[in-house]
């Protein structure tokens, strides 16, 4: 009698277990928090977002990435003619940015540019310029905009685990985010192997080699280059040399490094290195006077 007491007692806290389960799941998905955007592997660049993908996180930040997995409300068939702002989630926006306050948004109102953001979450200077080179009509664009950082020039984004990178839709999504947050808090007894990777030391072949790439791309762009230098939270950009090497790499490169602006400051972060609406708006106008005039219709 009393085991079976036990075994209904154990089945009815399994059946309350379960409900609360589910009414997590229904929560989170009702929610948004499962709206963000899908990666998929991609040969010359490593992964980058996934094509024809639109949503809100959080039933906020809208996205919308087109048929390249450019964030753009256009689709784009070419960079050709098109002003193309290259880098990682600085430029991409995040989950916390809507569409119309990412850098390429925000660049494109200020200037009545065609404006394509060729970025990616985590991406180094070798994924973007891979990237930037296996779309069609690269060479041929108005202009090319490289926003870069100091956590680009040591490493190689890989897209290393689907908890960073999610290629699919988690079945369960209650799971996939604790699952998620204990690789990114990395406890002790988490597996090596999924640990989430951090930025390597100084590797100063792998900037020389980023430089030689760059000294090959560059001259074949028909429009003008500029170079954004983003400074890290608290990061002095006259300290690292290597952004002013890659602006010397075309003669005549234009050189725009945001913490320098007027009103610059820490409120202009979202996060230690991401800009929010504000600072986006700061650089587009750096940015604007080095590129060409508008074409009229």
């Amino acid at each position: 009698m009393i085991g079976r007491t036990l075994l209904d007692l154990l089945a009815v806290a399994g059946a309350l277990g379960l409900i609360a389960l589910l009414a997590v799941e229904i929560g989170l998905r009702v929610t948004g928090i499962g709206g963000f955007p899908l990666f998929v592997r991609d040969q010359r660049s490593v992964y980058r977002m996934a094509s024809d993908q639109q949503g809100r996180f959080r039933r906020r930040a809208r996205w919308r990435y087109g048929r390249f997995g450019i964030r753009t409300d256009v689709d784009v068939d070419t960079l050709a003619g098109k002003v193309v702002v290259l880098g990682d989630s600085v430029v991409e926006g995040g989950l916390h940015l809507d569409q119309s306050e990412t850098l390429a948004a925000v660049l494109e109102r200020e200037t009545g540019q065609a404006i394509c953001p060729v970025a990616c979450h985590g991406w180094a200077l070798d994924n973007e310029l891979g990237a930037l080179t296996a779309l069609p009509g690269w060479a041929q664009a108005a202009a090319l905009v490289w926003v870069v950082n100091s956590g680009d020039f040591d490493t190689v984004g890989q897209g290393e685990s689907e908890l960073s990178f999610p290629t699919r839709r988690p079945l369960w999504l209650a799971l996939w985010l604790a699952r998620r947050h204990i690789y990114r808090t990395q406890p002790r007894w988490w597996p090596v192997k999924g640990m989430l990777s951090r930025p390597g030391p100084y590797m100063p072949e792998m900037r020389e080699a980023a430089l030689a790439r760059f000294a090959q791309v560059a001259p074949q762009i028909a429009g003008p280059i500029v170079i954004v230098a983003h400074a890290l939270r608290g990061e002095d950009v006259d300290g690292e040399p290597f952004f002013r090497r890659l602006a010397q790499v075309r003669p005549g490169t234009g050189f725009v490094a945001p913490s320098r602006l007027p009103g610059w400051g820490d409120d202009c972060y979202l996060d230690f290195i991401h800009p929010n609406a504000r600072g986006a708006r700061l650089i587009a106008d750096a940015i604007a006077p080095f590129l060409p005039a508008r074409e009229e219709a």
